[in-house]
């Protein structure tokens, strides 16, 4: 029977927009990439990410509690020849495997309990890029409601993976004008031993 979890997102991800822009993190960083190799788009939905990824040469696991997010990217991979593999777990629940990759990505997820996993992850010299919400420092009334537990507090984050050197770290803040909530934003690379 499928979770309260997996019925939202395959709610959600049945009418929305595939092969949409990557995440901010990624694309401002994209030179970084390795020219090859294994990623990881966690928590992928739609596979935005992992579409990316795949375009510029690497081979991407998706992972996803949604199927029907990842029964549509599986499709749009095959129709556009990208080396993606798609996995439906409840990674809350079940946490990660003992894989590990040469790129993990994040974005727009966050489960605390992953953090240690997410690292171990990391072949030596793997690549983390992670985006997502961070609590406003100040009150912004016209931001969008967002549930706190889903919200980073200011520099956990890089606090929390502090083990890797990290290369890029910013906090953004509310944007009225496009009424976009604060996020957080690293790349982090793991050391070599």
């Amino acid at each position: 029977m499928p979770s309260d979890s997996r019925n939202k997102w395959n709610q959600r991800h049945a009418e929305r927009a595939l092969a949409t822009p990557a995440c901010e993190v990624l694309q401002q960083h994209a030179a970084m990439l390795p020219k090859q190799g294994c990623a990881l788009d966690l928590a992928c939905g739609l596979g935005r990410n992992a579409i990316f990824l795949a375009q510029q040469g690497l081979e991407c696991d998706a992972i996803d509690v949604s199927d029907v997010a990842l029964a549509r990217l599986k499709h749009y991979a095959d129709e556009q020849n990208l080396k993606i593999s798609t996995l439906c777990a409840d990674i809350e629940q079940d946490g990660l495997t003992s894989k590990q990759y040469d790129l993990i990505v994040v974005s727009y997820f966050l489960h605390r309990p992953l953090f240690a996993a997410i690292q171990r992850a990391l072949k030596p010299g793997g690549l983390l890029f992670y985006q997502t919400f961070v609590q406003a420092q100040t009150e912004a009334p016209q931001a969008k409601p967002i549930n706190t537990r889903f919200c980073l507090k200011h520099n956990e984050l890089c606090l929390a993976f502090q083990d890797l050197e990290i290369h890029y770290y910013h906090e953004t803040t509310f944007d009225p004008v496009n009424d976009t909530a604060p996020l957080a934003m690293l790349v982090a690379r793991a050391g070599s031993h």
